[in-house]
């Protein structure tokens, strides 16, 4: 039996990043080729960039890092879809706060379609 020695949210990018050396490495078991497809085809964007915008999010505005995450792999685009992630969130972000999270997200959202488009 294995144990858990350390658990880690991570990003979309993050494990994508992680499944593809773990590839190199050694053959994937069939659940890691359905997550590594699955985050190929949902998350263009490296995993350094989903970690700096996770961290501003973080340090910036004291998000909890799971709802970072959250925003980061999903990317909301508008105040409404923003508003559903932070109904549940423990703290109440006030309008600045989210207009400066929607711009980073937007940082996110060009990149990654400007990766679509290299595609």
């Amino acid at each position: 039996m294995k144990n858990i020695l350390e658990t880690k949210p991570l990003t979309l990018a993050e494990v994508k990043q992680f499944l593809t050396k773990r590839g190199r490495k050694a053959e994937l078991s069939y659940i890691q080729r359905v997550t590594l497809e699955h985050t190929m085809r949902f998350s263009p964007l490296t995993a350094r960039t989903t970690r700096s915008i996770v961290k501003k999010l973080v340090n910036k505005l004291e998000m909890e890092e799971t709802l970072a995450i959250q925003l980061v792999d999903i990317i909301p685009t508008t105040a409404e879809e923003l508003a559903s992630f932070l109904a549940k969130a423990p703290r109440t972000y006030s309008e600045e706060e989210q207009k400066t999270i929607l711009e980073f997200l937007e940082t996110l959202q060009k990149k990654a379609e400007s990766k679509r488009k290299e595609e």
